[in-house]
């Protein structure tokens, strides 16, 4: 066993870690530490600088100097904090029911980020029909009367949460994405009646004008007649 350690600590010593290597008999080892914390406690140190591995219970501590901390923390129920800095704040959770939390510690969705996000692009798979079905003929489409009486009534668009609904209940993205979808379909639909509307008008008024011209040349021809 004393050979094994020399060995150990031998090889140890070739490759930096020239400290104290200690092997108590309560079963903890100790690498760069005289007296060991737990089942393994290495330190290695270079300009005040150091690196700790801990375990102690049901956590293990890595340090790296006092301003750079990390600590695994495992809890009864299984759920894990990650907490990193001199005072340990959580940065990271993982609930035993499969939950994950970055910068919360109390995740309600499978994945509760409290901050902003970076990504290059994001899949939502859909849980609610695509709103195509507004262009189908059998499709009800309000009126802009319709549209205009419940804006005055509500502060909102018919379907659209209001400002203080999504204050309380936040955006759920994938519906959301697809109501205000809808809301522009919709739009078409209006812009395309009232491109009807306009070219009817267009011809109507092309007929007033050509019926004015042919009542002006009854009206001369008449002039003319009486004369």
């Amino acid at each position: 066993m004393q050979t094994k350690i020399f060995l150990i600590t031998l090889i140890l010593t070739s490759i930096g870690i020239n400290a104290q290597n200690t092997f108590p008999t309560n079963g903890n080892v100790g690498l760069g530490v005289a007296n060991p914390s737990s089942i393994l406690h290495i330190s290695t140190a270079s300009s005040g600088v150091s690196f700790e591995t801990r375990f102690t219970g049901n956590a293990m501590e890595f340090n790296r100097s006092n301003n750079n901390a990390s600590y695994i923390d495992k809890k009864d129920n299984g759920s894990l904090n990650f907490r990193m800095g001199a005072s340990y704040i959580t940065r990271m959770s993982i609930l035993n029911n499969g939950r994950v939390g970055i910068g919360t510690i109390n995740p309600d969705m499978k994945l509760t980020v409290k901050g902003k996000i970076h990504a290059e692009e994001v899949k939502i798979d859909l849980n609610v029909p695509a709103p195509d079905y507004v262009f189908k003929e059998d499709y009800e489409l309000k009126t802009l009367n319709e549209v205009e009486q419940f804006i005055e009534e509500n502060n909102h668009l018919p379907e659209i949460p209001s400002a203080k609904e999504f204050e309380q209940n936040g955006v759920m993205q994938g519906a959301m994405d697809m109501n205000l979808l809808k809301k522009i379909e919709e739009l078409t639909l209006y812009a395309i009646q009232q491109e009807k509307k306009i070219k009817k008008l267009q011809q109507e008024n092309e007929e007033l004008k050509s019926l004015a011209t042919r009542v002006s040349q009854l009206e001369e021809l008449l002039v003319e007649s009486k004369k």
